[in-house]
């Protein structure tokens, strides 16, 4: 923590702010609930972030399914707001506009603005970024707002904004000590972004009653993946047919591959239906060819000791369903040397899930862990390993880990960064050398 722990708002550095936000209210001590951040948005106007919003949830692939609807809706011609959480370097990356992170100064003016309204109201952290948000896509007058929910979606903040689209993207075993312990219980929990009589997406391949349930309980047309939308694949290009606003079925065929799952992308695709004006094919394939995201399935090189180029892939991946996908596209995209991995995770985390299904590709693992309170201690994530593999290196950090690592790889090898956000910013940090915030 930078500034002295005895100030008090307002401040005029973003980082005191940023501090001030930690040390008061921990982004790990999370307080469900909408009626403390709705109370606050009524009173200064900050319900409404732009005239067409479409919120995402869902287990995995809310990111990938915002940053495809975000690069179709800008190569449309659309101003796109686009709120996403948690942060991999900077807490600007959470609200941008038109792929450009909130500046120090718009942030800090949004943060006086609300302190100042809420009173006597106690906001959370992700309360005081959801309302940030929307203050800055208002003055920036943005014609869409893409709101991806934090954490379940029945009593997220984000939830306190009336979507136009409401999409659910998988439901999975995650955050089961806020969700609930079954797929039918999170998925109720995911459900509740969606609206009356508005249209709602669901982008599993199996769709749990209670997703149905909801839906036909507020009268939102519901579609489904392998129901109202499906996409096939050819090696080169892939194929997308579903439902238009009024029902008519629509075909693209020849689409461009996205380098985010392309799963992801039959989602969006159908959510793009709902827009008041029809996307164009050229915005869809423009769209399909310029969408990628830092840390997921990111792709970057490293020199190691001998001067050789060492392929490193560095991915968010920190439940079961997220680390199976992950290792499908391992699979597809084998090495001749050694897969090499490199995790921290959260102790609230299915980590033996996570474990499992990695072991199948990865023949050597380092173990760190990470500066929070819910970190898994490398000593324990040591001993979980250990069960599904050879027993792992344990290093002081990820920095150390990593470098280890790649020092040690051949041109042959790939080294696989995975189990949370901040295991991966880590790395990002480290090696782009760009400093930190909370």
């Amino acid at each position: 923590m930078t500034h002295q722990q005895n100030s008090q708002p307002p401040y005029e550095q973003l980082s005191d702010w940023l501090d001030w936000l930690e040390n008061t209210r921990p982004e790990h001590e999370m307080e469900l609930g909408l009626d403390r951040i709705r109370k606050v948005a009524e009173k200064l106007e900050l319900t409404t972030p732009a005239p067409f919003v479409i919120t995402v949830g869902g287990t995995n692939g809310k990111g990938s399914t915002v940053a495809i609807l975000e690069s179709i809706l800008l190569a449309a011609g659309y101003k796109v707001g686009v709120y996403t959480s948690p942060h991999l370097l900077r807490f600007n990356e959470r609200i941008k506009v038109n792929r450009i992170e909130a500046s120090d100064e718009s942030l800090c003016a949004a943060f006086q603005k609300v302190n100042n309204g809420r009173g006597g109201n106690w906001l959370s952290y992700f309360e005081f970024a959801v309302l940030l948000a929307v203050d800055v896509f208002q003055k920036e007058s943005v014609d869409i707002a893409l709101m991806e929910i934090g954490l379940g979606g029945r009593l997220d903040a984000t939830n306190m904004i009336e979507p136009d689209v409401s999409v659910v993207t998988t439901v999975g075993l995650d955050h089961q000590d806020w969700l609930g312990y079954s797929i039918e219980a999170i998925a109720k929990e995911k459900a509740g972004i969606f609206r009356p009589e508005k249209p709602a997406v669901f982008g599993g391949i199996e769709t749990p009653n209670s997703i149905v349930d909801q839906a036909v309980r507020l009268e939102s047309a519901l579609y489904r993946r392998n129901k109202e939308f499906e996409l096939s694949e050819k090696s080169k290009t892939w194929r997308w047919k579903g439902l238009n606003r009024t029902g008519e079925c629509i075909e693209y065929v020849d689409l461009t591959k996205p380098e985010l799952v392309i799963d992801n992308a039959a989602t969006a695709l159908q959510a793009i239906q709902f827009l008041p004006e029809v996307v164009s094919r050229d915005a869809i394939d423009k769209g399909l060819k310029t969408s990628s995201l830092p840390g997921r399935y990111e792709k970057v090189t490293e020199t190691n000791k001998s001067g050789e180029q060492v392929e490193v892939i560095l991915d968010v991946a920190h439940n079961p369903q997220a680390a199976t996908k992950l290792v499908e596209r391992l699979k597809a995209e084998p090495v001749p040397g050694k897969t090499r991995a490199l995790m921290a995770i959260y102790k609230d985390k299915d980590y033996h899930g996570v474990i499992e299904a990695l072991s199948e590709v990865v023949d050597e693992w380092v173990v760190t862990d990470f500066d929070s309170p819910r970190a898994l201690d490398k000593a324990d994530l040591s001993e979980a390993v250990a069960r599904y593999a050879d027993l792992p290196v344990m290093s002081e950090n990820a920095e150390i880990a990593f470098q280890q690592l790649t020092d040690t790889s051949t041109a042959h090898d790939r080294v696989l960064v995975v189990g949370s956000f901040l295991t991966v910013g880590a790395i990002l940090c480290s090696s782009r050398k760009v400093p930190s915030a909370r």
